[in-house]
């Protein structure tokens, strides 16, 4: 079982609401970058307003992403259900998610600490890298979320 065969299990409405946490977090994504590169020293009116478009995308996102893993059920733990290490090829893409999430995570800390340290204060490139890595952190660790709801587990016996 790989990533794709993970979609079956997960209900059509967190598909819907995932599908357009994706899209948005591709359009705050764009946005970010658009910022991050073509901007200068201070931001023109036009550039103001991609960079507010793109932290409503985020806000967006991280909204239908979580949205999605909310609605979406745990996956039954039966006894007919294999152990997780019968799927290792999906529980490491899953977890993969989570791995994406800490280290975007880290590079959000990294731009915003040499934002803050800067002479001038935070430059709009820092701010504009900080909002990227920032969807990105929540967009891994809420597709996490979901995908490992779904993810068949086997019951554990302890007796």
């Amino acid at each position: 079982m790989l990533f794709g065969d993970l979609a079956p299990l997960v209900r059509p409405l967190s598909r819907w609401l995932a599908a357009a946490g994706w899209w948005c977090t591709g359009l705050g994504l764009g946005a970010g970058l658009i910022v991050a590169v073509g901007t200068g020293v201070s931001l023109s009116p036009s550039m103001e307003g991609i960079q507010r478009a793109g932290l409503i995308a985020t806000a967006a996102a991280a909204s239908l992403i979580g949205a999605a893993a909310i609605v979406q059920p745990a996956g039954d733990r039966d006894d007919d259900a294999p152990e997780p290490w019968f799927y290792p090829a999906a529980a490491a893409q899953v977890r993969s998610f989570l791995v994406g999430a800490l280290v975007m995570l880290l590079g959000l800390v990294g731009f915003a600490a040499a934002g803050l340290f800067m002479p001038s204060g935070p430059s709009p490139q820092s701010v504009a890298f900080s909002q990227i890595f920032l969807l990105g952190s929540v967009s891994c660790g809420l597709t996490f979320l979901l995908l490992n709801k779904v993810l068949p587990l086997a019951e554990r016996r302890t007796r």
